[in-house]
This record gives structure tokens, C-alpha cells and sequence, in this order.
């Protein structure tokens, strides 16, 4: 069978997915914990199909680590797109600024306060929520949670672009491009089974929010495919990915959501500039040289 391996992929990835929302849902309220755990099944998919399926084993996985460079030039890039979306979410008006972080610190207070602890009298002496706050907002541009993030980062990129993007790129580019951004937000599709819902929407909401997102989701497929084939590294695409969730989570901390469907536009809009600058930049001849080359 010509592309066994890629249906041995997808086949493992839906048993795997599909074993962690039935456990999420078994355990209730605690499923969400497994949430972390859903993030590395495209890793183990493709680890399973390599080790069975795959002729070419781990040749063409792309495990090395990577020019030191291209780590301080995505994180830039990574960085400038969460800015730009945040810039966009300001425009549309779908937040509302709040520089001293007193909503992120009454939610987060809130949440130990259901835990049954003390915020305050959890930290260390003179340690003030304050001062947590610039820490996390600070660290999570820079070094806080890269080990950690990288690790579900890798999980999602080498199995996600790692090999089923050039798998499907090899039966026709407008694949591996197109399909292979939809599938990618399809398996994020789950998590909402498993993550609690704070709100209910109306159905032409949710229809209309669900459309908005599979386009922003391809444009970022683009966006960490062309890291990928550019650089090389599974691990600086990993980073890549990493830093924009950890950025976009930082500045989180100083606002406060409107209107979450038109923040969502905004996510798209951003994200299709970002296409946009990578396809006149020649993303699409880059990614036909990377597969001329493999």
C-alpha cells in the first residue's frame, strides 16, 4: 500500500486521542490534568509509525538541535506575531487593557481560594503578587516554561509537521498544506471534551467561531511548516511554537476578553499576514526545494 504508513499515522493518533478523552471523561472533573498528555500523542504516533511503518526509520526526522541563530530569530518572529495580534485585538476592540494585572490576580486568587489555600500566604516573605506577576509575565517571553512547553511543543511538532505534513506535502503540495492545516485543528478539537467550557455560545456563534479558527489554524500550519523546512529542526520549530503560546499567555495577564469571537478575528487576521509575507517571500518555492532536496 503506497501511503501505509501515513494511514498507520493517522489510525494510532485516533486511538491514542481517542483513549485520552475517554479517560478525561472517566475521571470528571480531574480529566482536564490529561490535557498535557493529549499534546504528546502526535509525538507517540509518529514514534510508533517510525519504530513499524516507516521504511525510511528516523533518516528524515530532523532531530537535530539546529544553528543556535535560528532560536534567537524565531523567537523574535514569534514574539512579533502575538504582538501584532494583540495590536489587532485592541483595534476590534475585543479587550479591555488592564496594566496592574488586578483581574489576572483576583482570578488567580479565586482559584487558590477554591483549592483552599491563601494566595498571598503561599508565596515566599516579601514576595507580593506583584512581583509574581512581572516575574511570570517576564519569563514567559523569555525563559519560563521552555523546558516544560518545549516538551508538548515537540509533542505536537514531530508528529504533527515532523512527519505528516511532508507525508501528505508528497502526495500533492496543496495537501500537505491545505489538509494538513485542517487535520491540525481537527485533533485540537477534542480538547474542548476534555477542558471545561465556562460559557455556552449560540449555534450560528459557534458555527461562525469554528470557521474563523480552521482559518487562523492553517495559516499558523504555514507558518511552523515553513519553520520547519527552513531550519530544519523539529526542535527549533518546537521553540517556535512554544514561544508564541507562552507570549500570547503573558500578556494575557493585563487584559480582559470582551468579546472572545472577535478576538478570534483578530488571531486570523494576524495570522493571515503572516501567510501572506511567507508566500511572497517564496515559503512555497522553500517548501519545493526541501522536498526537491529529501
Amino acid at each position: 500500500m503506497k501511503h501505509k504508513s501515513l494511514i498507520a499515522y493517522f489510525a494510532i493518533l485516533f486511538l491514542l486521542c481517542a483513549g485520552f478523552v475517554i479517560g478525561a471523561k472517566m475521571m470528571g472533573e480531574q480529566g482536564m490534568y490529561l490535557a498535557q498528555g493529549y499534546m504528546l500523542t502526535p509525538a507517540l504516533a509518529a514514534l510508533i509509525t517510525r519504530l513499524f511503518f516507516y521504511e525510511r526509520k528516523f533518516k528524515d526526522a530532523n532531530l537535530r538541535l539546529g544553528r543556535f541563530g535560528d532560536y534567537g530569530k524565531f523567537w523574535l518572529v514569534s514574539i512579533g506575531i502575538t504582538a501584532l495580534s494583540y495590536v489587532f485585538f485592541t483595534l476590534f476592540g475585543a479587550i479591555q487593557w488592564d496594566w496592574s494585572g488586578n483581574e489576572f490576580l483576583r482570578r488567580l486568587s479565586e482559584q487558590f481560594a477554591a483549592a483552599g489555600q491563601d494566595m498571598e500566604a503561599s508565596l515566599p516573605p516579601g514576595f507580593t503578587p506583584q512581583i509574581m506577576l512581572a516575574l511570570y509575565f517576564i519569563g514567559g517571553l523569555t525563559v519560563f516554561n521552555i523546558l516544560p512547553g518545549l516538551i508538548t511543543g515537540f509533542g505536537e511538532e514531530f508528529g504533527h509537521r515532523g512527519f505528516m505534513f511532508p507525508a501528505l506535502y508528497q502526495i500533492k503540495p496543496w495537501v500537505g498544506i491545505l489538509i494538513g492545516g485542517l487535520i491540525w485543528y481537527a485533533w485540537h478539537l477534542p480538547l474542548a471534551f476534555v477542558i471545561p467550557q465556562t460559557a455556552e455560545t449560540p449555534l450560528w456563534q459557534s458555527i461562525l467561531n469554528f470557521v474563523i479558527l480552521a482559518i487562523g489554524s492553517l495559516c499558523t500550519f504555514i507558518y511552523l511548516a515553513y519553520v520547519y523546512v527552513k531550519t530544519r529542526s523539529v526542535w527549533v520549530t518546537s521553540f517556535a511554537h512554544i514561544v508564541m503560546n507562552n507570549s500570547a499567555q503573558s500578556f494575557s495577564y493585563f487584559v480582559t476578553i470582551q468579546y472572545q469571537l472577535i478576538a478570534n478575528a483578530g488571531v486570523v487576521v494576524t495570522m493571515l499576514i503572516v501567510a501572506g509575507i511567507l508566500i511572497r517571500k517564496g515559503a512555497l518555492e522553500t517548501f519545493a526545494e526541501y522536498f526537491r532536496e529529501g
